[in-house]
């Protein structure tokens, strides 16, 4: 396999960089764009997001990962980032992999995990990928995201929170709340989905897995017995990562 540092312009004109990993051998490949979660980057927590794209890369699919703008190695601070933001530079990212000589364009698939994939699934109907796989989809974040805003801003006089050290401006939760209920965004997407939970993740439930589910048709739920909402042990990433192939690969061959 090939891994590839990469970088992009976003509609704003600010620049992407990211990670493609590309399988051994010439043509095009299958690819997936892998979006990552809140406060996240391309690697993910554990190299969760490297692993998965090497993974991928052995069974012949191509793997896109970008650090969303305001985060990771992307240009922006994280304070910048909007929730418009991220659909935009889904359906950006979207673009410029299925562009790539190394892709094929029929065989583009779309996944997220925790915030990424509620992005994910928000942008689908919209970008139309061949296939889209939520990872423990963080939809719940809506929920009261404009509510808690106010009140955080009524109660310390700021419009901002301190994230572990970083900058969260309540804009972003703004921009969330002005969107409608994740559930109804994701309408309207008809192709193949795959949704992954671990049992013991305590911040997605199998409610907001089961309502994804039930927007879509064509869906394949798989649940972890355990490794909590990133998935965080051997035998629930060899899970994830044989789920999301074995769904490409099936895909592709539809």
């Amino acid at each position: 396999m090939e891994t590839l540092q990469v970088a992009i312009k976003n509609r704003g004109g600010h620049t992407l960089r990211g990670i493609v990993t590309v399988p051994a051998g010439e043509g095009v490949h299958p690819c997936v764009v892998m979006l990552h979660g809140f406060g996240g980057s391309v690697s993910g927590r554990r190299y969760f997001g490297t692993n998965l794209a090497r993974a991928l890369a052995r069974e012949g699919i191509a793997c896109v990962r970008f650090d969303f703008y305001g985060c990771g190695e992307s240009d922006g601070e994280f304070s910048d980032m909007l929730f418009d933001g991220l659909l935009d530079d889904a359906a950006d990212i979207f673009a410029w992999a299925s562009a790539q000589p190394w892709a094929d364009a029929d065989r583009m698939f779309l996944a997220g995990h925790s915030l990424g994939g509620y992005v994910a699934a928000s942008a689908a109907p919209d970008i139309r990928p061949r296939g889209l796989v939520l990872l423990s989809p963080g939809a719940a974040m809506w929920r009261d995201a404009e509510r808690n805003a106010c009140l955080l801003e009524q109660h310390t006089g700021r419009d901002y929170a301190d994230m572990e050290g970083l900058v969260f401006k309540m804009a972003f939760n703004h921009s969330m709340g002005a969107h409608p209920d994740p559930y109804i965004e994701a309408e309207g997407y008809d192709g193949p989905v795959l949704i992954v939970r671990a049992d013991d993740d305590e911040l997605v439930s199998s409610e907001d897995c089961e309502r994804y589910r039930s927007v879509y048709g064509d869906v394949e739920y798989v649940q972890a017995p355990a490794g909590g909402h990133d998935f965080a042990n051997i035998d629930a990433r060899a899970m994830v990562f044989d789920a999301m192939a074995d769904f490409v690969k099936g895909n592709c061959r539809a």
